[in-house]
């Protein structure tokens, strides 16, 4: 019997979740940076890979920043 493929709504979800538990990690009082921002990219690329529209406004944030250095 085939897997299941996740759909896109649970990719998104999944994102979130990493993207929070990395923020989560950041802030928290061991401030495990690296393991925070493996989580928090994790999360990010799950929410553009899933979403079209999150990506392009991600992409236009990331462009803006290197447009202002």
């Amino acid at each position: 019997m085939p897997k299941k493929q996740p759909t896109n709504e649970q990719d998104f979800l999944l994102g979130g979740i990493l993207a929070f538990l990395g923020l989560y990690v950041i802030l928290s009082p061991s401030h495990d940076l690296l393991s925070g921002f493996s989580l928090l990219g994790l999360g990010i690329v799950f929410m553009a890979s899933s979403n079209k529209e999150f990506r392009k406004q991600f992409f236009d944030f990331i462009f803006s920043i290197f447009k202002g250095l």
